[in-house]
């Protein structure tokens, strides 16, 4: 793994703390051939195990370190490597037979990698030994084992006694802790284990005694085959006794012992921020601000003023998360503008300030751009050295992160509105996708609403229609009984009948539906941009994408063939009724009452035969439109149907949106024992007066005592909007709403009054004008309310609401539910604030070690407790020098200058450190 790991900071390397050379005399395990094996060939052993580290342990003999040392840096720089080769790094050690009282003890001496035998050397002479080497059957220490512990910590070196509970280790056939084994136990800070579970049920003190211990594993290898069969993962930057010690007595969080590699890359993680000429940051032509991140636990500290704060924004400016302020933190968002204004204005930002963010994302890297005038690319991804453009599409969906302030949290505890927010965007609810099937239903109810009012209006001329046709069938029925009333009653008949089969028109609707279905049916074109290339699975999904779009092709040829059987039909009935016998006594009452309106007008006759005739039209043609209204009617009644049908789905979807969200709350917060949240429907009240003015356009301040009077306690929406006071059952409140959509339609129509002249006067006028406001008000309903407990106590069980709590409460909760969902990169700026030491260290630090193993975390602080004690792979520390933010330095927490930096930089930082096993003073 140490070839492809190319980032700063902490890793894990996989490391045997217990090897043999042939300086030792059993090696071999009575294969004397093995003594002669080549340094070379030990080493490929070791590497093609795949180990990073090894201690050189020999039976009390250093000699077999510097033949090794020797052989590895020829391999190393020479210009032909073999295949095999890997970095590997060769702790000095030696394994050392302590005479202690009546047993003889192992003990392992681990120095630095820079040590050679000469320090072994002097550490068997400090012990007494000074003949023997190699030997552990006669050859030990004249001093015990406490005192050998210390001769070894005296040269900077680690003591762990060797395969501690199996022949001859310390704890062999121990049962209980002694007054002397707990003096020697307490010596050391590391021990080898053949069996990692061995006290697991031990004696109460003894297990105690035993847990503290970091638990490592040796090969033991006494053949070159052993090497690496049994190893421990350490985190450390780099291998070095200083980092090695930090790692085993941090062994909570930095000792592993499992078969699997942890060094495991988050899905997506931001790897390197480049800042361009901005005011005070990467102004200097030539010299850009870079900063490079770890795919784990970043912490960004610096005193006040060096830019912490310029590396959040610049990554919140250069994702396009600015938006994501406009929903409860407009605080925040006022103060971004201002941070983007242009220095002249008094902001940061040059004319040519550049932002570059490159992000790693499933095994791809891309980089995010951002100027300020606006030019260049936004999206580009790696390919080799180059960088070309791809499309960029829905950033904040491709490139998922979130980033808080600590006045973003402040706000988010004052409006969980907020919270709701990042609810919403976890893959898990999926708002966007939610919002996109809403705003579609809610476009096809409006229009479903607007067509039933088109025919409303068109039946409403029905009574009148009514009227005239009974007029014209009186008068018609006058002039047929006047002579010639069979040749005009068969006129009439035959010329109601041709107007009353049904026409041709209906077969040309139903051909072009069928033809519009066809033409519609149309599969969309594969989404590539969601598919990786390489991925061996999206060639499958293609193939299923190209088969179904062939099967909708041969649908909509299918439907094309069904309308040209629709116009035969149709051409089909025409000529049977054109040559039916019927058609023939059609043409001869229409030609016999032609025949008696000429003999009519050629006695110039008082009798009116044309306007007979034009009552017949107007008979015929009231006929067609009766006959239209119950098409309307039914159509009518159709719509009416759906329209209840809509209304329903709309609850629907709000229901499936409340799901989704309280699903997600119990998977996040679950048990918490610092925050509880749960969802009442429709229960937020903050926006209901705003929401129902605006979209009724009534103004902010208007109609007051018919809305919401809230010194009177009377409006339409008064009761709704104290409904916690009021104890109104939480079932109860989508009635409620309901019920004030009719009230309002109702004092609109004038069939309940309002007692307020001009809210109810106001109504109608609208309803008249602008019904379709009426509409809106039926597809809006009131959001989920998000209720916010805390518990001041975590052991009581005991939780109050939130806008009770104190700053310091608040922000736990909020930092509670940050934290504890989501893969996503995480960013917070100074999440300590209003937080007491108990509460970093109980949530926040507690939560970054559970998080930081499936996400990247950058974490602004001050606090060291959160740096150390949360175990930050990577510690950046800023400094502002010569006008411009530089990084000061950068590295793990085993590296002596950076914990420098964070004692001179952050308050209580040695108390922090003296806390967790002397971190800093490393007495080892």
């Amino acid at each position: 793994m140490n070839e492809a790991w190319d980032f700063p900071g902490s890793r894990w390397w996989k490391f045997d703390f217990h090897t043999h050379t042939p300086r030792s005399n059993d090696y071999g395990r009575g294969d004397e051939s093995l003594k002669n094996i080549d340094a070379t060939d030990w080493l490929r052993s070791a590497m093609e195990a795949g180990l990073d580290c090894v201690v050189i342990s020999d039976h009390n003999n250093g000699a077999g370190i510097d033949v090794l040392k020797e052989a590895y840096e020829s391999l190393r720089t020479s210009e032909s490597q073999p295949d095999w080769f890997r970095e590997l790094t060769l702790f000095s050690g030696v394994e050392i037979t302590v005479a202690d009282s009546s047993s003889r003890v192992h003990l392992l001496a681990v120095f630095d990698p820079d040590c050679d035998s000469k320090k072994v050397t002097g550490v068997l002479g400090a012990c007494g030994i000074t003949e023997g080497y190699g030997d552990d059957n006669y050859t030990s220490t004249t001093t015990g084992f406490i005192d050998t512990v210390r001769n070894i910590r005296e040269v900077k070196g680690i003591a762990i006694p060797a395969h501690v509970d199996g022949s001859k280790g310390l704890l062999q056939n121990v049962n209980s802790l002694t007054p002397e084994l707990a003096k020697s136990l307490k010596e050391v800070f590391a021990a080898e284990f053949c069996d990692l579970h061995r006290f697991d049920d031990a004696e109460p003190l003894l297990k105690k005694a035993v847990k503290r211990l970091a638990k490592v594993a040796g090969s033991d290898a006494h053949t070159p085959d052993e090497i690496g069969r049994y190893y421990t993962w350490v985190k450390m930057s780099r291998p070095s006794i200083e980092g090695l010690s930090l790692a085993l007595q941090d062994h909570e969080y930095c000792v592993k012992n499992q078969v699997e590699n942890p060094n495991v890359l988050p899905d997506i993680f931001l790897s390197k921020l480049t800042i361009t000429a901005m005011r005070h940051c990467g102004r200097i032509s030539g010299k850009p601000f870079e900063l490079s991140f770890h795919p784990h636990f970043n912490a960004v500290i610096g005193g006040r003023g060096t830019g912490k704060s310029t590396v959040l924004e610049s990554i919140r400016i250069v994702t396009r998360r600015d938006r994501e302020l406009e929903v409860g933190a407009s605080r925040v968002k006022a103060e971004l503008d201002r941070f983007m204004k242009l220095s002249q204005d008094k902001g940061v930002m040059e004319s040519n300030t550049e932002i570059l963010l490159e992000i790693h994302r499933r095994s791809m890297n891309y980089r995010l751009r951002w100027r300020y005038d606006g030019q260049g690319t936004v999206l580009e991804e790696e390919a080799g050295s180059d960088w070309p453009e791809v499309e960029s599409g829905d950033l904040q969906e491709r490139f998922p992160l979130s980033i808080y302030s600590q006045k973003q949290i402040n706000e988010l505890a004052s409006n969980p509105k907020g919270l709701l927010d990042i609810i919403d965007r976890s893959p898990e609810v999926g708002r966007r996708e939610w919002d996109s099937r809403w705003e579609s239903h809610k476009s096809l109810f409006l229009q479903l609403r607007e067509r039933k009012r088109q025919l409303l209006r068109q039946l409403s001329d029905e009574p009148n229609l009514r009227t005239k046709f009974r007029d014209v069938s009186n008068d018609l029925q006058q002039y047929e009984q006047k002579g010639h009333g069979e040749v005009l009653r068969q006129y009439q008949q035959r010329s109601s009948q041709l107007n009353g089969i049904p026409h041709n028109r209906i077969f040309d609707e139903l051909a072009r539906g069928i033809q519009e279905l066809a033409d519609g049916s149309i599969w969309p074109d594969f989404p590539v941009h969601l598919f990786d290339k390489q991925d061996a699975l999206t060639a499958e999904l293609k193939a299923i994408h190209a088969e179904t779009a062939e099967g909708f092709e041969q649908i909509a040829i299918s439907l094309r063939t069904l309308a040209e059987a629709v116009d035969r039909l149709k051409n089909e009935r025409s000529e049977k009724l054109l040559s039916s016998e019927w058609y023939k006594a059609v043409q001869a009452s229409k030609k016999a009452y032609e025949s008696l309106e000429k003999e009519y007008a050629e006695k110039h006759s008082h009798l009116s035969l044309s306007l007979y005739g034009d009552w017949v039209r107007q008979r015929n043609q009231l006929q067609q439109q009766l006959n239209n209204l119950e098409a309307l009617r039914r159509e009518c009644n159709a719509v009416e149907q759906q329209i209840e049908v809509s209304l329903n789905d709309f609850q629907a979807l709000r229901q499936e949106l409340f799901e989704k969200r309280k699903r997600f709350l119990e998977t996040v917060i679950g048990s918490n024992t610092l925050v509880r949240m749960e969802l009442v429907p429709y229960g937020d009240v903050s926006d209901l007066e705003s929401d129902y003015r605006s979209i009724l356009n009534l103004g902010q301040n208007n109609f007051i005592s018919s809305i919401c009077d809230k010194e009177s306690n009377q409006g339409i929406l008064w009761d709704f909007c104290n409904w916690e006071e009021l104890r109104v059952p939480e079932d109860n409140l989508s009635e409620i709403v309901s019920a004030i959509k009719q009230k309002t339609l109702e004092i609109a129509q004038g069939r309940n009054s309002g007692n307020h002249g001009a809210f109810d006067n106001r109504l109608k006028k609208l309803l008249e004008v602008q019904p379709a406001v009426f509409d809106q008000l039926d597809a809006w309903w009131p959001e989920d309310l998000l209720r916010v407990r805390y518990s001041r106590d975590p052991r009581s069980g005991r939780f109050d609401d939130l806008e009770k709590g104190s700053a310091g409460q608040k922000a736990a909760a909020i930092l509670a539910f940050l934290l504890s969902h989501g893969t996503d990169p995480l960013i917070i700026d100074q999440p300590e604030d209003d937080l007491d030491n108990a509460l970093i260290y109980d949530l926040v630090v507690r939560q970054i070690h559970e998080n930081k193993q499936q996400r990247q975390l950058i974490i602004v602080t001050h606090n060291p407790n959160i740096v150390v004690n949360g175990d930050a792979e990577l510690i950046h520390v800023l400094k502002f020098e010569g006008g411009q933010v530089n990084i000061g330095q950068q590295g793990g927490l085993e590296e002596s200058n950076i914990r420098q930096s964070i004692c001179d930089i952050m308050e209580g930082g040695k108390d922090a450190f003296d806390k967790r096993y002397r971190r800093i003073t490393l007495e080892v």
